[in-house]
């Protein structure tokens, strides 16, 4: 390979052959005093978010790595420390005790379920026709027809504006072009070779499609949110890298919040009096209906706020989000999809990308002077905008409908109450 190689490298003498076949426990301690420590420090594997705002320009910092690396795969001599050596031999010895239990047949263990609860549980998982989902909200389980299940999903896959079906399995050509732009960027000394090692997947999985049901909705068949599950999938590292950078900006939004609690405690803050009302703007399917060109400015528009000297990796950001945008593919009773339009309800960088560009909206609607200490108070969720004012409803929805028609996504109000103190 041209740009980096993806297996660990290793002195020949700390080569260890793949072990096939049976072999005892004793054989642990012969396999121990083969293998060598390479770096003591092997268990941090991501930096803090603290680390990276420090490479964003808002410290005297002048880099701009990830810390990002494979995971090591050396192991440390146990003969090198006392204490190590104690639990070393204590461990062998209880694997000693579990393999002998085993070899004489006695049962050293029990279920914590009853045989009736046990046979309940494979009973129910040997119907085939029905499927078991987490609710969207609320944390219930909820049990569906598989045909009303699969017809929801291939409804919203009907949509041509967010989806399209692919001919032919993408993922090689995929992979081959995340290699070349890895390359690319590395050799222009953005990227490290261990990150580069990081966020190549020469052996991908395929993603696919799922929906989280929304019961909440008063509807005779729930609608479902869709969730691509891209575990080990061609892009997931880079989403992955690209929130990296990307989490320090929405931590520093003017009307940020990160969660209910976070939200109650700036409330109850606020000044209230007498005729104030709440008021929440919710954003219709945001993750699938962020415009590409909108949506890449709004993170220019942020990363424009670094150093000049962070230009070039701003770039390179973007080329990653790109590339991820424009390979949002899963897989759905055998057939391949894209998404066309927005971002994947399930990327790591999804959340980021899209409370950035909804703090972009913000900021160019509303103006910097909008914010949680003003007086008239705002808050932004991910998708949702959480505002109080003074005069009532009849003066709130001109300003929401001349808010709503900058946006190229759908919009809906709805009041929560009005306070008479």
């Amino acid at each position: 390979m041209k740009y980096f190689n993806h297996k660990e490298q290793t002195d020949e003498r700390h080569t260890v052959n793949t072990i096939t076949g049976d072999f005892s426990i004793g054989d642990i301690r012969d396999i121990q005093t083969l293998l060598s420590l390479e770096n003591p420090d092997h268990s941090g594997l991501t930096p803090s978010y603290n680390d990276i705002a420090n490479d964003l320009g808002l410290s005297s910092s002048t880099t701009c790595t990830s810390g990002l690396r494979p995971r090591s795969r050396f192991t440390p001599v146990f003969s090198s420390d006392n204490a190590i050596d104690v639990f070393n031999r204590l461990v062998t010895d209880d694997l000693y005790k579990l393999e002998n239990r085993y070899t004489l047949g006695r049962k050293s263990w029990s279920h914590n379920l009853s045989s009736q609860e046990l046979m309940a549980l494979r009973s129910l998982d040997d119907i085939k026709d029905i499927v078991i989902k987490e609710a969207d909200k609320g944390g219930n389980i909820v049990i569906m027809n598989r045909r009303d299940y699969i017809g929801e999903i291939d409804r919203q896959l009907k949509d041509q504006r967010a989806y399209c079906k692919l001919p032919t399995n993408p993922i090689d050509k995929i992979t081959k072009n995340i290699e070349t732009t890895l390359g690319f960027w590395m050799d222009r000394g953005l990227l490290t070779n261990s990150e580069c090692k990081y966020l190549f997947n020469p052996t991908p999985m395929s993603p696919c499609i799922y929906i989280l049901p929304k019961v909440h909705k008063p509807a005779p068949f729930p609608p479902g949110r869709p969730i691509i599950s891209g575990i080990n999938s061609p892009t997931e590292k880079l989403s992955e890298y690209i929130d990296l950078f990307l989490q320090p900006f929405v931590c520093n939004l003017p009307s940020f919040i990160k969660d209910t609690t976070h939200l109650l405690s700036l409330i109850a803050d606020y000044d209230w009096t007498d005729g104030h009302f709440l008021v929440t703007l919710d954003v219709t399917s945001l993750y699938t209906c962020i415009p590409k060109k909108e949506g890449l400015d709004a993170i220019r528009f942020f990363l424009d706020k670094r150093d000049a000297m962070f230009l070039e990796h701003s770039n390179m950001l973007l080329d990653f989000i790109n590339l991820v945008m424009d390979n949002n593919i899963f897989l759905h009773e055998g057939s391949w999809y894209r998404q066309q339009q927005g971002v994947a309800m399930g990327a790591k960088f999804s959340p980021s990308f899209a409370n950035l560009y909804m703090g972009h909206f913000e900021l160019s609607t509303c103006g910097p002077g909008v914010h949680r200490h003003s007086r008239n108070i705002s808050f932004t969720g991910v998708d949702i905008l959480m505002m109080s004012s003074f005069s009532g409803q009849g003066t709130a929805c001109p300003w929401i409908c001349s808010s709503s028609t900058l946006m190229t996504i759908h919009t809906t109000y709805t009041l929560l109450a009005t306070l008479a103190l």
